[in-house]
């Protein structure tokens, strides 16, 4: 699959004026975070840059590019949306769309193509782990590393999702190679990073839309980080959670997500039904079973929630969140 999205990208590439790619090395070191190395020509000129190959580029990803790719080397991908394409460039990340669009700013040369095209390879086997309940599971495995262990009836309970359900995530976790069977019929993660990176990405596009939710605020211009001080039937994530945790800056929004009624807690908060309001509630999809955080919800949550909002202070915070997750 790699080489085919390097053929593709490299064959549009090439297909602009003056810009043409002459050759692909591969004398990287096998340690590096690069797939090889192209030479790229341009009104004469020729140079050198490293890319990485990824499929598909999402915001989930963006924390970990910025690290590792701003202003060093290029990414080289199927497709990305516009917003994603943006964020890119505002993080001064390179990046090579196998349509021919182009963004490359190296050693003072700056190349930029958009032509709106776009090319989609042929989906593989669509995989059910991913659908809106088996990400019910992954959020247990992914919140609480002993969940592994459980059996089938204990992890369906804490998921609210069938004993069969459970069987079927796992055939596929495992096809996949983001698990792997162990000799005593138990479960070892053996690629959270991955599992980490694509539950955020399924989780906001499949099952966060499908979940209540409710925006509010404040009745007495209270600062979200005085509203919730004392107990009380919710679970904290988000920007305000992402500051409770990590202390790194002042949150301007808050989730909640909650197990009962909207309405029952906004009245306990004090809080009035507003579209603009800097309060969401969210409605909660797992059972209460584990709680590490007592009021703030698990970090791969709060994580994903931010990267919803892909604003650059909440990228920043969401790369803290996971090293203390990981």
């Amino acid at each position: 699959m790699e080489q085919e999205l390097l053929n593709i990208a490299i064959k549009n590439l090439s297909t602009f004026p003056e810009l043409e790619v002459k050759e692909v090395l591969s004398n990287i070191l096998p340690n590096n975070i690069h797939d090889g190395e192209l030479v790229l020509f341009l009104k004469g000129l020729s140079f050198n840059i490293p890319f990485t190959i990824k499929r598909k580029v999402t915001a989930a990803q963006l924390p970990f590019f910025q690290e590792y790719f701003s202003n060093k080397g290029l990414i080289l991908f199927e497709s990305a949306s516009m917003s994603i394409k943006k964020q890119l460039r505002k993080l001064g990340i390179n990046y090579i769309e196998i349509s021919g669009n182009a963004y490359i700013y190296h050693n003072g040369i700056y190349i930029f193509i958009d032509t709106k095209k776009k090319i989609k390879l042929e989906d593989p086997d669509s995989n059910t782990a991913f659908s809106k309940t088996g990400l019910k599971v992954i959020y247990q495995l992914l919140s609480n590393k002993d969940s592994i262990n459980y059996t089938y009836r204990e992890l369906g309970k804490v998921s609210g999702v069938s004993i069969d359900t459970i069987g079927r995530v796992y055939k596929e976790l495992v096809r996949d190679k983001y698990l792997v069977k162990t000799n005593n019929h138990k479960y070892k993660i053996i690629d959270d990073e991955r599992l980490f990176q694509d539950w955020v990405t399924l989780f906001n596009k499949t099952l966060r839309p499908k979940l209540k939710k409710r925006s509010f605020r404040s009745t007495n211009n209270k600062k979200i980080q005085n509203l919730f001080s004392t107990n009380f039937k919710g679970k904290i994530s988000g920007e305000l959670a992402a500051e409770l945790i990590s202390n790194y800056n002042i949150a301007q929004k808050a989730i909640i997500y909650v197990k009962g009624s909207f309405v029952d807690l906004a009245i306990e908060l004090n809080l009035r039904p507003d579209k603009d309001g800097e309060i969401t509630m969210i409605e909660q999809f797992w059972n209460d079973d584990y709680d590490e955080f007592e009021q703030i919800a698990s970090l791969p949550l709060v994580y994903a929630d931010l990267i919803s909002d892909p604003e650059p202070r909440n990228l920043l915070t969401a790369k803290l969140i996971y090293n203390k997750y990981a």
